[in-house]
């Protein structure tokens, strides 16, 4: 072999030092996989070791080298000159050293404690396996040594050999240390042990440092949470819209959960159907979809949790029987599992439903589950307030009864009316309806009875106006229907009065059954004013009242103008 130039012996040398993976050493251990110690060797840090080794190295010449089950060095020293810049570099010698480092590794695979080898390259290494936790998860090695005075023929032989430079490689040699033999388990034990202190501190560092970390994420997403949390509070405390605050509570659960897609559905009053609530990253064929769904068992998961009042945890979408007949559906929004809480008040009554969607088959947490209650449990306080408020608003501006607007509510649209009607200059209408004989169905049939007439009286007047116009009960069997921005014109506009008198007449008279073999048929006295721009309420209503009764003292079921 050609003698390489000094500036490449340097080179070789200077990597050996500065980048230990760069030996061969992983060619030559053929140790098996291990994913378990292969993680756990990742994790930790051996820098501290190498101070430890060349400090060794330096007070006893030798080198020393930690290298795990799959040849990777992870600590040591410098190499002896006389295996970098000599036996590496030569293919005969170069096999020897392989041979060397693999016979010591199968020994400490093999459950030795203490492995010596003789090189055929005439120097001496050993090894020691370190075990932590139970796992053998590196080989510490100590070498190369001579155990007595090296034989100079034998090394001017191989020099010869393999094409080294006799003065230099012999000169290579001598720096070569002699070891007593009966010192080296001494030695390679309190290397060992020094090499696992090393170790375990670093995996308690190590551990320490993952914990640390998990508990610095687990008081940031808590502390999201608790803004979160207040964020919401604050929304309904303040009034917002329903539909603003699901919005921002089921973007900010996407937020602290990546990769999922959040819904909230809501219960119809009719207790049957689902209806949108807010889902802004789930297409909008699907909520279109989603809206108006009947609930039941087998009706996907928010379908389902509304019906049964339970959490349903569906993994897998695919496969799951409640998803089968929403498979097209399912793929539409590109989702694989759906986990769905009913949003219960306190009373137990279904509101509606959370939901978390994932894009991949998932199983939820224990704590995830914990987190979706607390999440619905926000989403019923908002439900829940805007019920309330609601119903109070029902009960302060609609008929307990039959559900048409109260006097109060009456006035307030015939104010918002007459400035409607300033400014396009169009007239309005108003009706004042009195049932005639609607007081012998209470005497005859009872207060029941006449109650279910009055809302089907109610129902009829509801569906003969326009949506914009008001119906309105303004107390016993009186009702007043106001009719906004008839017409700029007074003819017209009274003519169209007419027509929907006429109408209102016709249908309060068809007749309702009260009992299987008695029909009602109601008459009526109705009495019309037109108005145009700013008016007085009250003036506006006696004048209705007015006419009213001088219908009820002309002909029958003849609307009559206040005069």
């Amino acid at each position: 072999m050609t003698a390489k130039p000094p500036h490449l012996h340097r080179e070789a040398n200077l990597i050996q030092m500065l980048d230990p993976m760069s030996t061969d050493w992983n060619q030559a251990l053929p140790a098996p996989d291990s994913t378990v110690t292969n993680q756990l060797v990742a994790a930790l840090d051996f820098s501290r070791l190498n101070a430890l080794f060349e400090n060794f190295l330096l007070v006893m010449n030798i080198p020393i080298a930690l290298i795990d089950l799959q040849g990777k060095v992870l600590a040591s020293s410098r190499w002896q000159r006389a295996c970098v810049q000599f036996h590496r570099q030569s293919e005969a010698t170069l096999k020897r050293c392989l041979e060397s480092d693999c016979e010591l590794s199968k020994q400490t695979l093999h459950g030795k404690s203490y492995s010596l080898y003789r090189c055929g390259n005439g120097l001496t290494d050993c090894a020691t396996p370190i075990m932590l936790e139970g796992q053998h998860i590196a080989n510490l090695f100590i070498g190369q040594f001579l155990l007595k005075e090296p034989d100079p023929t034998f090394f001017r032989a191989q020099a010869a050999e393999a094409g080294f430079n006799i003065d230099d490689y012999l000169a290579a040699i001598a720096e070569i240390p002699i070891v007593d033999e009966a010192k080296l388990p001494a030695m390679l034990n309190m290397l060992a042990s020094l090499a696992l202190q090393f170790t375990e501190l670093s995996l308690i560092n190590n551990r320490y440092q993952r914990s640390l970390l998990h508990t610095e994420q687990q008081v940031q997403q808590r502390t999201q949470e608790l803004m979160l949390q207040n964020q919401i509070l604050s929304q309904i405390s303040e009034g917002a819209e329903l539909k603003t605050i699901l919005h921002n509570l089921v973007t900010q659960v996407e937020q602290l959960h990546p990769l999922t897609h959040c819904s909230i559905l809501l219960l119809d009053q009719d207790g049957k159907t689902l209806r949108h609530g807010a889902a802004p990253t789930l297409p909008d064929a699907y909520n279109q979809a989603i809206d108006g769904v009947t609930i039941g068992i087998g009706v996907g998961s928010c379908g389902t949790a509304a019906y049964t009042g339970e959490i349903v945890i569906v993994s897998d979408i695919s496969t799951h029987p409640y998803w089968q007949p929403y498979q097209a559906l399912a793929q539409l929004a590109g989702v694989k599992a759906c986990w769905s809480q009913p949003v219960k008040n306190a009373q137990g009554k279904v509101l509606g439903t959370f939901a978390i969607y994932h894009d991949e088959i998932a199983q939820p947490s224990a704590e995830l589950l914990e987190k979706i209650k607390a999440y619905s449990n926000l989403a019923e306080l908002a439900i829940g307030r805007w019920l309330s408020a609601a119903q109070i608003r029902r009960l302060a501006f609609y008929d307990s009864l039959t559900g048409l607007a109260n006097r109060r509510l009456l006035e307030e649209h015939m104010l918002q009316a007459m400035a409607a009607s300033s400014r396009s200059q169009h007239y309005c209408g108003l009706m004042f309806i009195d049932l005639d004989n609607f007081k012998p169905v209470n005497d005859i049939y009872g207060h029941k009875k006449g109650d279910c007439l009055l809302v089907e009286m109610a129902a009829r007047l509801r569906n003969t106006v326009r949506q914009a116009d008001t119906v309105a009960r303004f107390g016993g069997d009186e009702f007043i229907v106001l009719l906004r921005d008839i017409d700029p014109d007074h003819n017209r506009s009274k003519e169209h009065m007419q027509i929907i008198a006429a109408k209102i007449t016709q249908e309060l008279s068809r007749p309702y059954p009260l009992t299987e073999q008695c029909m009602h048929q109601c008459a009526c006295s109705i009495g019309l004013v037109l108005f145009q721009g700013d008016n007085d309420c009250d003036e506006l209503l006696r004048r209705a009242d007015s006419a009213m009764y001088q219908a009820k003292n002309g002909k029958l079921n003849q609307p009559c103008w206040f005069s």
